[in-house]
């Protein structure tokens, strides 16, 4: 192809065909390899010097650890980096031990101002709603979605028909899902302050997809948004599934059929309601991230992460065309630490996700660690598990600096129940004083289609976990307990997995929690040295005990 005598329908034949050898259905292989085509070979004609297959293995598997012998994509050396400002000695004296807001006056003032109640925020994600739902249709298609209605699909039994509320098979939301979880949530937590949206309204039928489609899907969730919430300020993210192709979000420099415009241009305008789109423009069109101080006070900073999902051929492209967007959340954390304002930074894909490419989390976790002072919380998607992560100094991984949160999700794709979560904050510093995860059990909500589900909490994180605060040094004591305990951190699988019927059953145990345990503490792709470091501590801790014993 590259060198021009190439046949490409020949090409995306035996892609076709490979595809097929893995075991993927026809319509499936057929919609993909034609809807990505175009891109991959755009990369292909396009990219000096040309990839070579370990570099796309290196990407594109890179969950799978793929590596080769010789020269590595991975190195560091191969990267730009961040352009990183130094914390001023006498700053990092001061910031390290408090953090004084504006006009919050002293304890000595003759007037001290009154107390203020503690904010509420929804952290709401994960949504994919599915326009093409059929309630009753056969839920196990074997194909990597289900639930409406697909090429050679065999007839329902009472045991395959796909749920009235959806269903724990690779399904995702009908509308009338989605309609619940909004009016639940407004009915359930009338004094919500704001919330925070982190990504994926669209679908998981990734073959069938169209800018059109996305974008009706898209503006009628936001729609409903604003109706069920008239006056409350929302901060949105995109997700992965936001553009088309999924997962594609092209650099500036290519030809401009390829540009995201389309995108940033569409929520532009969907986000008016909520976002100051004059002042915000210049980003949001350039890459689709923004920056906001809000009404009360904390700095909100929405990062368009997606380019670092592995899944995104354009990092074929280009291995580093994201960083004018990490340069720019320096740049604007350091303006926030100047202004002595405290951030929180929304974004759909978690970086410590391994399938977030190595070359973002290297240096978002750098910034993160520089500027943990003054970054009050993380808050993400895209995982669709309750979970949380902590972030450790690059230099000392028994050192933590900030945890990132993730809202789970409100679809079931896949095996798990819906959920939302409500953060209770400190109105000064900022920092979560609590967490709780609402849900329902779908099982349960399938028996009574005729009636809403009934959603619960299923439980406030510092009572669950029997913790003082929420604070980074009170969750680092937490993972040492679960190092210490596989029925703790056993319990924390259970929560993550939001209590689903069918994961409870299959289970989790050694390994399985091991590698819970890991993905709580990892912040790079394959950095296990923290998480090495809880299992060696743990051991002596064990040792001592048994000694002294």
């Amino acid at each position: 192809i590259v060198d021009g005598r190439g046949d490409t329908e020949r090409v995306w034949t035996f892609a076709k065909r490979i595809c097929r050898l893995l075991g993927f259905k026809q319509y499936l292989c057929e919609g993909v390899v034609n809807m990505n085509g175009q891109v991959i070979e755009y990369v292909l004609r396009n990219r000096r010097p040309f990839p070579e297959p370990e570099d796309i293995c290196q990407i594109f598997l890179q969950e799978q650890d793929c590596v080769r012998d010789g020269r590595s994509i991975t190195e560091a050396a191969l990267y730009r980096s961040v352009d990183i400002t130094p914390l001023a000695e006498q700053e990092e004296q001061v910031r390290s031990r408090m953090y004084t807001p504006p006009d919050a006056g002293g304890s000595c003032s003759a007037n001290p101002a009154p107390k203020k109640s503690p904010l509420t925020i929804v952290h709401l994600t994960d949504i994919h709603y599915d326009p093409e739902y059929v309630v009753g249709v056969n839920a196990d298609c074997k194909a990597e979605a289900c639930c409406r209605i697909l090429p050679d699909l065999a007839p329902a039994t009472p045991e395959t028909a796909a749920g009235y509320w959806s269903d724990y098979r690779d399904c995702d939301t009908p509308w009338h899902g989605v309609v619940d979880v909004m009016e639940h949530i407004r009915r359930q937590h009338p004094k919500i302050d704001a919330i925070y949206f982190t990504g994926d309204i669209v679908h998981h039928f990734t073959w069938n997809t169209s800018i059109e489609t996305n974008e009706g899907s898209m503006r009628q969730v936001f729609d409903l948004m604003k109706r069920v919430f008239p006056g409350v300020p929302l901060y949105p993210v995109l997700g992965n599934h936001e553009s088309h192709p999924a997962n594609l979000y092209a650099p500036h420099d290519v030809e401009a059929s390829y540009r995201m415009d389309y995108l940033y241009d569409f929520i532009a305008d969907q986000w008016a309601d909520w976002l100051p789109i004059k002042d915000i423009r210049p980003t949001l069109t350039e890459g689709g991230y923004y920056t906001v101080r809000t009404p009360y006070g904390v700095r909100i900073i929405g990062l368009n992460n997606n380019p670092c999902f592995v899944h995104n051929f354009w990092l074929f492209y280009s291995l580093d065309y994201f960083m004018p967007q990490l340069q720019w959340l320096h740049d604007t954390l350091l303006q926030a630490e100047r202004d002595n304002e405290r951030v929180h930074i929304l974004a759909h894909v978690p970086s410590y996700d391994d399938s977030c490419f190595i070359g973002w989390t290297r240096e978002y976790r750098k910034i993160v660690e520089r500027f943990a002072h003054i970054i009050a919380g993380q808050f993400n998607g895209h995982s669709h598990v309750d979970e949380f992560n902590l972030y450790y100094s690059r230099d000392d991984p028994s050192r933590a600096v900030s945890v990132a949160w993730n809202g789970g999700s409100s679809t079931t794709f896949t095996k798990l129940n819906p959920n939302y979560k409500v953060f209770q904050f400190d109105p000064v510093t900022f920092e979560p004083l609590e967490q709780e995860t609402w849900m329902y059990n779908l099982t349960d909500a399938n028996l009574t289609p005729d009636q809403r589900p009934s959603w619960y909490r299923l439980y406030s994180f510092k009572s669950y976990y029997q913790l003082p605060d929420l604070s980074v040094d009170s969750l680092h004591r937490l993972v040492q307990r679960f190092a210490q305990s596989e029925q703790q951190l056993h319990r924390y699988w259970q929560a993550k997995q939001k209590y689903s019927d069918p994961l409870l059953q299959e289970g989790c145990t050694s390994t399985c929690l091991r590698n819970a345990l890991c993905a709580i503490v990892r912040t790079e792709h394959d950095d296990e040295r923290a998480c090495e470091l809880l299992y060696e501590q743990a051991a002596q801790s064990n040792a001592t005990t048994t000694q002294s014993g």
